[in-house]
């Protein structure tokens, strides 16, 4: 029994380790060595969609649509379509007023609220373009990002570019979101990593673009995490989806911990959702797509119960050797340290080595109650906007 036990205990270690560090390593030295210059024309423009669906965003879509009305890209070819998932704030007013002073702008006011997934469909069938560029409501793009996305499709081979999105901080790098800004950019290399692969593993839903004709029409059934699934039924079909980290995005922090808490929960029951229509990909005769599936999202979905595994059998097996011991306080000491770090990121001091700790064992919470929730099924389809300072 306790050999069994042993080999599942560092099989399940190695697991974790697989996904947070080796599979990092792995997938830079592979995007090194097969490294291959994704075709591009600088000069090369063609007429867009720009697709945003909204609901309760008075706050941010003014400005998001002021930011795209600014780009370099021959505004003669961009056309911004904008859905509004029953908005009962003055979102509609807003976007009304812009419509009738900008004839680009297409505006679809739903009076049925169906989520966003249901309008992102809707609003691709009435797109004109062949080339559909889709943004958060509160994602507000540089000037030249569209033409640094659109040049990258003069090569057939490119079925999406996922461009760069950056979150800022405004409370000088200790407010809620000085973790969240910290693993973004780590996730952002892992994505130019892939991108060099052309197999990126879920496009930035803030900043991305993708081929109309490879478009395929988002479930509405259940809960499905509109960005994740449209970008990886890229690669299904065989097509690149590349990254450019010209094409920048900005989007700022949550406002709160408790924010982004929830979020990180909602989103986890979701993925769980969309897991099911991509099963597909996980096969092995998907190859390095496969790979990195499972290894940068699937292995980390399910970690909050691979980490309780390892801490129950560890605690089975404490007196067998001092190497189990060794390991187990170790858990010990990160549980301290979060705990620490969450009483403590509200003060003037807060010291890095708290940081990661601490949003590493709140990420995992929050995706244990977001597993919970899709097997319980009490997760939504309809999208609530994240408040954001």
């Amino acid at each position: 029994m306790i050999i069994v036990s042993s080999i599942i205990y560092f099989c399940l270690i190695f697991i974790v380790i697989q996904s947070y560090f080796l599979y990092p390593l792995i997938i830079y030295v592979l995007s090194k060595k097969a490294y291959e210059q994704n075709s591009n024309a600088p000069d090369y423009t063609t007429p867009v969609s720009i697709l945003i669906s909204v609901y309760n965003e008075e706050v941010t879509i003014e400005k998001t649509i002021r930011q795209i009305l600014k780009s370099k890209y021959d505004m003669n070819k961009i056309e911004i379509i904008i859905g509004s998932d029953k908005s009962e704030d003055q979102t509609n007013e807003i976007i009304n007023k812009l419509s009738s002073e900008f004839p680009n702008i297409k505006f679809f006011p739903f009076l049925i609220r169906r989520g966003k997934s249901a309008v992102l469909n809707d609003l691709v069938e009435n797109a004109n373009n062949e080339i559909l560029i889709f943004m958060d409501a509160n994602s507000y793009i540089h000037t030249d990002a569209i033409g640094y996305l659109v040049r990258h499709y003069v090569s057939d081979k490119i079925g999406g570019v996922c461009g760069r999105l950056i979150l800022v901080d405004d409370q000088s790098k200790r407010g809620a979101g000085y973790e969240e800004e910290n693993y973004w950019k780590i996730e952002s290399g892992l994505k130019k990593f892939e991108g060099d692969l052309g197999i990126v593993i879920g496009a930035n839903g803030g900043i991305y673009s993708i081929r109309k004709k490879l478009f395929q029409k988002i479930p509405t059934d259940y809960p499905v995490m509109d960005d994740f699934y449209i970008s990886m039924k890229i690669l299904e079909q065989g097509k690149k989806m590349i990254y450019e980290k010209k094409a920048v995005a900005e989007e700022n922090i949550t406002a709160s911990i408790g924010i982004e808490f929830k979020r990180k929960i909602r989103n986890n029951a979701i993925m769980m959702s969309t897991l099911r229509v991509l099963k597909n990909l996980l096969n092995p005769s998907y190859g390095i797509i496969a790979f990195a599936f499972w290894s940068h999202k699937v292995i980390r979905w399910f970690s909050p119960v691979i980490l309780l595994l390892i801490f129950i059998i560890n605690l089975l097996l404490f007196n067998v050797s001092i190497l189990f011991k060794i390991i187990f306080f170790l858990q010990i000491i990160h549980l301290l340290l979060s705990v620490i770090g969450f009483f403590m990121r509200t003060k003037f001091y807060y010291p890095k080595i708290l940081a990661m700790p601490f949003y590493f064992t709140l990420t995992n919470f929050a995706l244990m109650i977001g597993l919970f929730k899709f097997i319980r099924k009490t997760q939504t389809s309809f999208w609530q906007s994240t408040p954001r300072k």
